[in-house]
């Protein structure tokens, strides 16, 4: 006869399945709420005070501590990234990358909007080669587009030989638009510069919980009638302990590069997803 689970057995597994559809429906809350009230100009602030209260990013933290992961060892050791000179980085944290990049003999200009993140990257470089601003990459827009700003001074110096964007920042830059933007921005200050960034790769097809996206779509609907000012698109989210974010594809990355003169020259999805681009008429 075939197995029969015992009464309580039935009770825990049916518990479980409300629990996981409850905490789908929180998530959905606070994703949809975040995205709709909050202004997409505000967003990034946000996300700042949400990496402020992380000590472990801290130098003496666990995440600073461990240094450089072995995929970003890997791209810098890249024939694509170059083995000297000027490196633009940026949401620069408090410091893990930048030393890394002043330990390989780099010259580095970084920035990150994050005050206490800032405050101990410039402590870490103090006598070195480096210069470290309290910034977002909002303000380096503005800075190359003449319109002043922390940043105002980049476009002062010579022109970068490698970009660096900070462990999964891009993902943060939203929304669309203000990727494209961040890019031409990247190439006015480093028209030959490679560059290596990070994010958070779009889930297969399937991998969303059953129901979650009806959640997600019925809250869009009701807080757009409410006349919420924030807007989202496809891929965007909130993580209580990273913010803003937005899931980009294989494909939008590449269509995103392209229209911005880049080429994809590098694209590597485990063990994180990361790519190197290079301007197409760098010649």
């Amino acid at each position: 006869m075939p197995y029969r689970a015992p009464l309580w057995v039935r009770a825990l597994l049916a518990w479980d399945r409300l629990a996981l559809r409850a905490d789908n429906i929180r998530e959905s809350i606070i994703d949809e709420a975040l995205l709709a009230w909050i202004c997409p100009e505000d967003r990034a602030a946000v996300t700042s005070l949400v990496y402020a209260a992380q000590e472990s990013y801290l130098p003496g933290g666990l995440r600073f501590q461990s240094g450089l992961f072995a995929w970003e060892r890997s791209a810098l050791d890249s024939p694509l990234f170059p083995r000297s000179g000027r490196v633009l980085l940026g949401a620069a944290g408090a410091g893990r990358e930048l030393t890394a990049l002043l330990d390989r003999g780099f010259e580095v200009v970084a920035f990150e909007p994050c005050a206490p993140f800032a405050d101990a990257a410039r402590a870490l470089s103090a006598g070195a080669r480096a210069t470290v601003f309290q910034a977002a990459y909002a303000d380096l827009v503005r800075a190359v587009e003449g319109r002043g700003g922390p940043l105002a001074s980049i476009r002062e110096g010579p022109p970068f030989d490698a970009i660096l964007l900070g462990w999964g920042s891009f993902s943060h830059v939203m929304p669309a638009s203000e990727r494209f933007a961040l890019l031409r921005a990247l190439r006015g200050v480093g028209p030959r510069a490679p560059i290596l960034m990070s994010f958070a790769l779009e889930p297969e097809p399937g991998s969303v919980p059953p129901g979650k996206g009806r959640v997600r779509g019925a809250l869009q609907r009701l807080f757009a009638a409410l006349g919420a000012p924030g807007v989202s698109e496809q891929g965007d989210h909130f993580l209580s302990n990273g913010g803003f974010f937005s899931f980009l594809s294989r494909d939008e990355l590449v269509r995103l590069a392209f229209d911005a003169r880049y080429e994809v020259a590098l694209f590597e999805d485990l063990p994180y997803p990361h790519a190197i681009l290079v301007p197409l008429d760098a010649s």
